[in-house]
């Protein structure tokens, strides 16, 4: 039996069984753990509801919410069984974190410069031939794109492909999680003739800084790129980045009365 096994049996003994947002968290602990090989076969509701001390109508609905999140799977007549986790299915979470909080375009651009300085330094050590090329791939479809959100597409992937070529799974998973945020900047930024003036030509120069294996400059690179949203944003710097982000959007549709 599992240590959190034996918490939760020391918890229904004592009378005071888990709500269901405990048990929920619980369970999602477990299934996060990495301790449970996808395929895994769950305990069954009536296995559950004796360990924590809850009943079966809990332990369903908890298991539904699971299921919906795709952390398990459902098999009428078989059981629930644990999915192969995808970076998706863990940062969808935090992203809805984030949002409750209203951040600002400075709050993310903040968040990608302690983030992605970092990440571009290690991109320079440890990228390979493949990570370079997806690199390149990336930049060839932002150059050939013409319209703000396919631009965007490609601008994302690229960071993407940075976060991916510093080889931390760790990293990674955090670009990940304010990727949606990043996105929603990148369509103020490329929208902007003075942000793609100055920001864009930077692109090639983080590359370039990777491909040379030159972690310094690649840092330097990346925080000049970002830098640039801090001089020339303005006023939008501390707004809501939900509203900076829907106003950009009215404008690529022609909704706009600016």
């Amino acid at each position: 039996m599992s240590p959190t096994a034996s918490s939760e049996d020391g918890l229904a003994r004592a009378g005071r069984a888990p709500t269901k947002r405990i048990l929920a968290e619980r369970l999602e602990m477990e299934l996060l753990s990495g301790n449970l090989p996808a395929g895994t076969k769950l305990e069954s509701e009536r296995a559950l509801a004796q360990r924590f001390g809850v009943s079966r109508p809990m332990v369903r609905e908890v298991l539904h919410g699971l299921e919906q999140r795709g952390l398990i799977e459902v098999a009428p007549g078989r059981g629930a069984f644990v999915r192969d986790v995808r970076v998706t299915d863990v940062v969808r979470p935090v992203d809805a974190l984030y949002r409750q909080r209203r951040p600002t375009p400075r709050d993310v651009i903040h968040a990608r410069l302690m983030l992605e300085r970092e990440t571009a330094a290690l991109a320079a050590r440890h990228a390979t031939e493949e990570d370079l090329l997806a690199l390149d791939v990336s930049l060839t479809r932002f150059d050939a794109a013409r319209d703000v959100v396919s631009r965007a597409r490609a601008d994302i992937d690229f960071h993407a492909t940075i976060a991916r070529a510093a080889h931390s799974q760790v990293i990674e998973i955090m670009f990940s999680s304010i990727a949606g945020l990043t996105f929603e900047l990148m369509l103020r930024s490329l929208g902007d003739p003075s942000v793609v003036r100055e920001g864009v030509p930077y692109h090639r120069e983080i590359l370039c800084a990777i491909r040379a294996r030159d972690p310094e400059a690649a840092a330097a690179a990346m925080t000049g790129h970002l830098d640039v949203a801090l001089r020339t944003y303005g006023d939008d710097l501390d707004k809501s980045l939900d509203l900076v982000a829907q106003r950009s959007i009215e404008q690529l549709m022609g909704l706009s009365g600016d």
